[in-house]
């Protein structure tokens, strides 16, 4: 608010670079005002990197209006069942008509069966978030990490029955061979573009109202699951959370409502090959991820093919091929993934 209030746009500006090195954690209450007022999302920079690899939001489509996507980390409890929220936190979803996204750490699931089936009971959904909160997983080795990503995902099969569609990385903290494994397995990377830290700003009120600023149609809002003395706060903040949700007149939804709503923005001219589409007479933007994964789509125009490029993440190798098989762009390393890629293109999928 004294930021606002003392200084003019062009010196808040210049103060971020100071703010987002100091780092601790009583300068992020500060960071978070700045860049919420200068509409500045920092949650979605690492876009910049992960391109459509990693899911932000789902703005900016009129099929998405009036509807939010509520993810919730680090659940379900940690600290045993004297300190559980679970209950609490389901009966102010229920008592606002919302639905969530919980990203489970399966280690805090175990012992808690029973409430994680209550959820599902009522339309949440489960994404993995890997076994523990504070595990260096970005350093890991793709084999080790792959260990790791799977013991969640079995914990999530064994509760749903089916396999997680979503995962997200502790921390946000996404690398290359993580892709991989997590492509390997059939899930989408996901963070958000609303969030400020509400783990580490025992401020309900600030929290709740700074992501009522940063919140619009589409947006997918990031809290973290609360416990009695481990982020207790959290549990106001999520109700005011939702209390401003419902006069900004948006309903809190799951990630896979929220994306199936968002389905018809898609281009209809593309087609994945495992549909058995075809690249005659249109242009092919081929993937080859990490464990040798290819996949790609194909554009009836280069210029949406152009725009679905621009939006890929630096992880993997690329090529766009036009309608008679030229390259046209690559990015990445070749050493024989430009031939898998051209196979790729050329089979029947």
């Amino acid at each position: 608010k004294w930021l606002r209030t003392h200084l003019g746009a062009s010196m808040r500006l210049r103060l971020l670079p100071l703010l987002l090195l100091a780092g601790p954690a009583f300068m992020l209450k500060p960071l978070h005002s700045l860049t919420t007022t200068l509409n500045l999302r920092p949650v979605t920079w690492p876009g910049l990197v992960y391109g459509n690899s990693t899911v932000f939001h789902f703005a900016n489509r009129p099929e998405t209006q009036g509807h939010v996507a509520l993810t919730i980390d680090d659940g379900l409890c940690r600290s045993g069942a004297e300190r559980s929220l679970i209950p609490e936190v389901r009966n102010m979803l229920q008592e606002h008509g919302a639905t969530a996204t919980f990203f489970l750490c399966s280690d805090y699931v175990n012992g808690f069966e029973e409430e994680a089936e209550k959820l599902l009971a009522e339309n949440h959904e489960f994404g993995n978030h890997c076994p523990c909160d504070g595990v260096d997983y970005y350093s890991m080795q793709a084999a080790e990490f792959e260990q790791e990503l799977l013991k969640t995902s079995k914990k999530i099969q064994e509760l749903s029955g089916a396999a997680p569609r979503w995962f997200r990385a502790p921390q946000g903290k996404f690398s290359g061979s993580m892709h991989g494994v997590v492509s390997k397995y059939g899930m989408q990377h996901a963070l958000g573009d609303c969030y400020c830290d509400d783990w580490a700003i025992e401020d309900a009120d600030w929290v709740a109202g700074t992501m009522l600023q940063q919140v619009r149609g589409g947006s997918v809002l990031i809290l973290h699951m609360p416990e009695r003395g481990f982020r207790e706060h959290i549990l106001k903040a999520l109700e005011l959370l939702l209390i401003g949700l419902k006069q900004k007149g948006l309903t809190a939804v799951t990630l896979s409502q929220l994306s199936h709503l968002a389905a018809p923005s898609a281009p209809s001219a593309a087609a994945s090959k495992s549909s058995g589409a075809s690249n005659a007479g249109g242009y092919a933007v081929v993937t080859h991820h990490d464990f040798g994964t290819v996949d790609g789509q194909f554009f009836e125009t280069k210029e949406e093919a152009l725009a679905h490029w621009r939006g890929l993440s630096l992880f993997s190798a690329h090529m766009l091929l036009g309608p008679d098989g030229s390259e046209l762009r690559y990015y990445g390393r070749r050493g024989g993934r430009d031939a898998e890629m051209r196979r790729w293109a050329a089979s029947d999928g």
